[in-house]
């Protein structure tokens, strides 16, 4: 699982938890034989051999090459064409600008602008090496949105020309209406505004090149621009040069063309919500981007049991990513001496691919099976941002529209045994948490009845977001539930090892599995998606003190690509809230640090100390505030 407390996509922070378990003895064989052979998975999943699944280390090879073993050993069906199990896909793993690198506008009687790099504007690292000469085109947002009855790009021709667009999505963060609602993920609606999307709108029209430039609310007093390497690692890169440039030079080019201003623009979409789009009469832009740009080849491990009768053509995915985080070079909560030593990963998440192995041994073995096809994915690079299963949701091998429902399992563990009841007296159950209740009618109803025979102290919460693969799922309005033993002192560090692993609890949570996928994948009527609109937490934090560093109480979105930490939630009673601080905010500053993303939120917050008084400063509405929160 990665760290929920780091974007998705570039910095990689080390999370403060959690509280301290206790080493646990030797492993001993079972006799039982499924939890044998569950106890020889995990432990090969989290050998040295595995080097921690690394997605840049041999190990991981190893560990993908077991598990389509597994699979072909379990009768599922390779789930690409050519025979294999195995989906390939790049990930960037670092990337910086070279030279050149330059951007030049051009308007009439050939007067030149020449903005300066990385001060007007700056690559993003969504950009290749590339080179793109065209004709500006203006094209609002950038969204592309039938549902919705929007459309930026509707008249427009943008085919080979440089296409210039806000950031964000109209009327953002406004409460009155919530089309384009971003402060809550609430639907796939919400994606919109994410740079990715833009791109690949812009792709999708056959522009040359973007450019994109800050909204009112991203602008603030200062208008930063979104420097290079904050989007670099982990993103696919576009086709074309994706630009970052400041308002002031566009504006200059707006007065020039005889356009309105770029505020009066925002505020005609804004108010009526219909697109202002039009070309940028006799203005050009020519862009070279050189990049450095170091990616990764890496594979989800596919394979498929078809289904039988008159549901076959429909699909449940089960899944559970199999990487880690190898040597701690990156994404490690063990601290500068944790890097270079094998974060093994046993319960993150070597647990849930031992749970997906095992799920597909079992179903492989039923005779005559009838039902909707199953696909048993174990995903790669979930660790670096969900690359792995947002890979799938792009280029899925079976269609997304006939997908029905999807389970993930990551990190199930380490059960542990919690109190039954808010005072204790009536015993204690192992816990299970299980997200995405709320993602289709009966669900509730569902997780209840897979519960009767393990019979788990059950946290279930409604929301269909969270940080793991069932996420990319959500986001395409497939209904998920994610099922989840919780946090623990191990999380992200050498010490996550086989040995501490509860593997009868594990085979539990297995059989919890099982039970899901068996009604999702023969039930008559498929499961209905419905749109949640609580934010993702974790139940399982909410633990007395032994925390390391203080807590400000925020839940911060870890989709947001803007300058900022935006806050999808803060904690009833916590500092936060008792300093004003609200959902939607853009924590910009923390004790006179700037916080342009999560990663210096969490390096400026490890500066402070429980009890002290710090200044927060947060971007409201476009408007700076700044509050002072009693740090807890």
């Amino acid at each position: 699982m990665p760290d929920p407390f780091r974007p998705l996509v570039g910095t990689l922070a080390v999370v403060a938890l959690l509280a301290i378990t206790a080493p646990a003895p030797a492993q001993k064989p079972f006799d039982d034989p499924v939890l044998e052979r569950m106890r020889k998975d995990i432990f090969f999943l989290a050998s040295p051999e595995c080097e921690g699944r690394g997605i840049d280390t041999k190990g991981i090879e190893k560990a993908a090459d077991r598990v389509a073993e597994v699979f072909q050993e379990s009768g599922l069906k390779p789930a690409m064409k050519g025979g294999s199990y195995f989906q390939p896909f790049s990930v960037t793993m670092s990337s910086k600008l070279g030279k050149p690198t330059e951007l030049t506008l051009t308007g009439p009687d050939d007067a030149k602008k020449e903005p300066k790099l990385n001060t007007d504007y700056s690559p993003m690292g969504f950009s290749p090496t590339s080179k793109a000469s065209g004709d500006l085109v203006f094209a609002g947002y950038g969204i592309t949105a039938p549902g919705l009855k929007y459309d930026d790009y509707a008249g427009l021709d943008v085919e080979g020309k440089i296409v210039v667009i806000l950031r964000r999505t109209p009327r953002y963060n406004e409460k009155g209406d919530k089309r384009f609602d971003t402060t809550v993920n609430a639907s796939d609606d919400s994606t919109h505004a994410a740079f990715a999307t833009k791109i690949e709108v812009a792709q999708k029209h056959k522009a040359a090149g973007l450019i994109i430039v800050n909204d009112t609310s991203a602008a603030g007093k200062n208008d930063p621009i979104a420097q290079y390497a904050q989007h670099a690692s982990g993103t696919t890169p576009a086709k074309f040069p994706v630009l970052f440039l400041k308002r002031a030079v566009l504006d200059e080019i707006l007065a020039a063309a005889k356009q309105k201003s770029l505020t009066e623009i925002e505020t005609a979409i804004n108010e009526n919500l219909k697109s202002q789009s039009f070309a940028l009469k006799d203005w050009k832009a020519d862009a070279q981007v050189t990049v450095d740009r170091k990616e990764v080849k890496t594979k989800n491990v596919v394979g498929v049991l078809e289904g039988a009768g008159p549901l076959k053509d429909e699909t449940v995915v089960i899944g559970a990513h199999y990487d880690h985080v190898g040597y701690g070079t990156f994404g490690s909560a063990g601290g500068p001496t944790a890097s270079g030593k094998i974060h093994y990963g046993a319960d993150d998440n070597a647990s849930g691919t031992t749970g997906l192995m095992e799920l597909a041994r079992r179903f492989g073995g039923i005779k005559n099976r009838q039902g909707r096809r199953i696909v048993f994915i174990a995903f790669s690079a979930e660790e670096i941002g969900l690359v792995g299963s947002q890979f799938y949701c792009k280029e899925p091998l079976f269609p997304l529209d006939k997908t029905v429902a999807m389970v993930n399992m990551d990190m199930i563990g380490r059960t542990k045994p919690v109190p039954t009841d808010w005072l204790g007296l009536f015993g204690k159950k192992d816990r299970l948490v299980v997200y995405g209740t709320g993602t289709s009618d009966g669900f509730t109803e569902l997780v209840q009845d897979a519960n009767k025979k393990p019979d788990f102290k059950l946290s279930v919460l409604p929301a269909g977001t969270g940080p793991s693969d069932h996420d990319s799922f959500y986001r395409k309005k497939i209904p998920v539930l994610f099922l989840y033993t919780g946090t623990h002192g191990e999380y992200h560090k050498p010490t996550d090892v086989p040995e501490k692993i509860d593997v009868p609890g594990m085979k539990k949570t297995t059989d919890f599995a099982e039970y899901l996928l068996t009604d999702l994948s023969t039930r008559e009527s498929p499961p209905k998606y419905v749109a949640v609109k609580d934010p993702w937490s974790d139940p399982t934090e909410s633990r007395p003190a032994r925390m390391m560093g203080p807590r400000l109480g925020i839940l911060p979105s870890y989709t947001f690509e803007g300058e900022g930490v935006l806050l999808e939630g803060v904690s009833p009673g916590g500092a936060a809230e008792k300093a004003g601080i609200k959902e939607g905010d853009i924590i910009v500053e923390v004790g006179g640090k700037s916080t342009p993303n999560v990663g210096a939120y969490m390096t400026a917050m490890g500066a402070q100390k429980a009890g002290n008084a710090v200044d927060i400063v947060v971007e409201r509405k476009g408007k700076k505030l700044t509050l002072k929160a009693k740090l807890e």
